[in-house]
């Protein structure tokens, strides 16, 4: 009786692992993808030849340190093939200097006329100059600025350049992230990029200088207005523009300031963006800036992200920043 028992329960086994077997071979084939590998190529950042400096590329994404170059004694010729190293490496670190602050404001000027500042306070004897301090005394770790953003991109016209004078740095830390979003555009598929051609982001400064934006309160040194309502500052550009000297399509939008997307609930658009912004960060898309004193770093907001690195917390770190005016940012080619 125990044989026979055992006889019906094998049979039912083996029936079971036979419709198992069966059920897979139906099934397709499912494999669990790799995570997205980003990569770019060596010929993206190549420094051409001036007369006027010494270009050396500081990573195969973007950026360059500039050496041999008295930016208060610059000639015309050797300015433009600043503005063209410029547009080649989208980020420039020009070591070296002595400015005053009367003499970055010139430097501001020789390329283009100044922004306007929103929410921070400029110097009383420099309204276009923003001094950013951290002493090393502070009680909190934030800092200005410190989180992925190309600056000021709820303007109408946001900055078109953005410049930074190093003047008193730590030995180590304080350094500054920067990214390629040429790259970023380039690396989403076709099908994406004609979506994306077509849509608007929605650019607030909520999340930096709104009600909650209760972050600034930690920056003792620096007059920040924040926790106002900031409606009037909502604008909308589209997600993918043309950069109107290059000419190359740009992923305009940052995790700072591009809260939504048009025309779609925030359930629709979050993941969008979400998924475009970590293409953006992408270590092989980025480079990193060690600050020295006298650096003067000069980059192009069309086309750049940065954030720096709060790393230095009980160290003094002060700089002295200005912004020259953009276009209004124009779609890019629609199909």
């Amino acid at each position: 009786m125990a044989e026979i028992i055992m006889d019906s329960h094998r049979a039912q086994a083996q029936s079971c692992l036979a419709e198992q077997k069966h059920q897979q071979q139906d099934r397709p084939l499912q494999v669990t993808a790799m995570p997205e590998f980003f990569y770019t190529t060596a010929k993206n950042n190549q420094a051409r030849s001036s007369n006027h400096f010494r270009t050396v590329p500081v990573a195969g994404s973007l950026g360059a340190d500039i050496y041999d170059i008295d930016l208060n004694n610059l000639n015309d010729a050797g300015q433009a093939d600043l503005r063209q190293a410029l547009m080649d490496h989208g980020v420039l670190f020009i070591r070296d200097q002595n400015l005053s602050v009367e003499q970055l404001e010139a430097v501001t000027l020789r390329f283009g006329e100044f922004g306007k500042e929103p929410y921070v306070q400029p110097m009383a004897d420099h309204p276009h100059v923003v001094h950013v301090l951290k002493e090393a005394g502070e009680g909190s770790p934030f800092v200005f600025g410190g989180a992925w953003h190309s600056d000021w991109s709820f303007q109408e016209r946001p900055p078109a350049f953005t410049l930074l004078y190093g003047h008193d740095v730590p030995e180590s830390g304080g350094d500054t992230l920067f990214n390629n979003m040429y790259l970023a555009c380039e690396w989403l598929s076709p099908t994406l990029r004609n979506l994306l051609r077509q849509l608007d982001g929605i650019h607030t400064p909520e999340f930096g200088y709104g009600p909650n934006a209760v972050h600034n309160a930690g920056i003792e040194n620096m007059q920040i207005r924040f926790g106002e309502n900031v409606d009037d500052d909502v604008r909308t550009h589209p997600l993918i523009t043309r950069h109107p000297e290059t000419g190359r399509e740009v992923l305009f939008a940052n995790p700072a300031y591009t809260l939504g997307i048009a025309g779609m609930k925030p359930e629709e658009s979050r993941p969008l963006l979400d998924y475009l912004f970590s293409v953006a960060a992408a270590p092989a898309f980025t480079c990193r800036m060690r600050w020295t004193p006298g650096t003067l770093a000069i980059w192009d907001n069309r086309c750049v992200w940065h954030q720096p690195i709060s790393d230095y917390f009980g160290k003094r770190r002060e700089m002295f920043r200005t912004t020259v005016v953009g276009e209004k940012p124009s779609r890019g080619e629609t199909a």
